[in-house]
C-alpha cells in the first residue's frame, strides 16, 4: 500500500509530494493557515537513504547529491545531535557554539522557498537542537538526561533523604511547623535557628553537586565498554547524589519560603 503524506498548505495550491516509495503524488490543498505533515514519516530518516531523491550518499546533515536537508530523527540522542560521546564533562563554550552553528543550519527562515517537507524537518531539526541544548548545557541536567538515556525514558532519580540527615531533617520539619504555628515572638526567636539550619543543609547540597561534577564525571568518562558492572553501579551513584539533592532541594525551598514572607 502506498503511504501518503498529507499537508495543508496554502489554500488551492498544488503540491508534489513523494511517497514512501519515493513515487510523486499531486495533491490539491485547501486549508490557509498551516502545514502537516504525520510526525513519523516527517522525522524518521528513510533507511539512511534522502527522503527526496533515494540517495545513501550524505553531506553533514544534508543529502551529497540533491542537497535537500534530511531529518535528525525524533529518536536522536541529545549527545548524537551535537556529535558528541555520551560523556558528562563538557565543554560549555565548545558546546554553546556547536549550538549556534547548528541553530543557523537548521534556522526556518533560510528555508522558506524549499519544499513543505523540507520546511519541516528545518522546525524539527532546530527544535530537537533547542532541547538538546537546554538538557546537556548544565551539569546537573546532563546527569539526569543521561540516566534516562541509559536506563529508559521512564527511570528517573528518586527523590530521597540522605540517611545521615534524616533525624536533622525532622526537626527542621518540627521548627517549621512551629515557626507557622507560633505568635510573632516565636517566630522572633525561631528565625535565626531556621536560617542556621538553612546555611546548613545549603552546604551538604553544594557538597552532593561538588562531588558529581569533581567525582563520578570523572569516573564515568574513564569507563571501558565493557566495564558493565562498573557502569551500572556508578550510574546507582550519581541516581543516589541526584535524588539526595532534589530532596534537599525542597527542604531549602520550604525554609526559604517561611524566612523570605518574613523579610519582606
Amino acid at each position: 500500500m502506498r503511504l501518503r503524506h498529507f499537508l495543508y498548505g496554502l489554500a488551492g495550491s498544488k503540491l508534489g509530494l513523494a511517497s514512501a516509495d519515493h513515487s510523486l503524488s499531486i495533491i490539491t490543498v485547501a486549508h490557509p493557515s498551516y502545514v502537516k505533515l504525520e510526525p513519523e514519516l516527517v522525522t524518521a530518516p528513510v533507511a539512511g537513504r534522502c527522503w527526496a531523491c533515494g540517495s545513501g550518499a550524505r553531506k553533514a546533515h544534508s543529502c551529497a547529491d540533491c542537497g535537500s536537508l534530511q531529518p535528525l530523527g525524533a529518536e536522536t540522542d541529545f549527545f548524537a545531535v551535537f556529535g558528541l560521546p555520551r560523556r558528562l564533562n563538557l565543554g560549555a563554550e565548545a558546546l554553546e557554539e556547536t549550538f549556534h552553528e547548528l541553530s543557523r543550519q537548521f534556522h526556518p527562515d533560510f528555508y522558506r522557498a524549499k519544499p513543505p517537507r523540507e520546511r519541516i524537518i528545518a522546525l524539527e531539526n532546530s527544535a530537537l537542537v533547542n532541547r538538546a541544548y537546554q538538557a546537556l548545557r548544565e551539569p546537573l541536567s546532563r546527569t539526569e538526561y543521561l540516566l534516562e538515556l541509559e536506563r529508559g525514558q521512564g527511570e528517573k532519580a528518586t527523590s530521597q533523604p540522605p540517611q545521615e540527615l534524616f533525624l536533622e531533617i525532622l526537626e527542621i520539619q518540627e521548627l517549621l511547623e512551629d515557626y507557622e504555628a507560633g505568635d510573632a515572638a516565636t517566630r522572633e526567636r525561631l528565625r535565626p535557628e531556621l536560617t542556621q539550619r538553612r546555611d546548613e543543609i545549603l552546604a551538604v547540597e553544594q557538597g552532593r553537586q561538588q562531588r558529581l561534577i569533581a567525582e563520578l564525571f570523572d569516573r564515568w568518562d574513564a569507563l571501558t565498554p565493557t566495564a558493565d558492572g562498573a557502569r551500572e553501579e556508578l550510574l546507582d551513584e550519581m541516581a543516589q547524589v541526584i535524588g539526595e539533592r532534589g530532596y534537599l532541594r525542597r527542604v531549602l525551598e520550604g525554609i526559604e519560603r517561611v524566612v523570605a514572607t518574613e523579610s519582606e
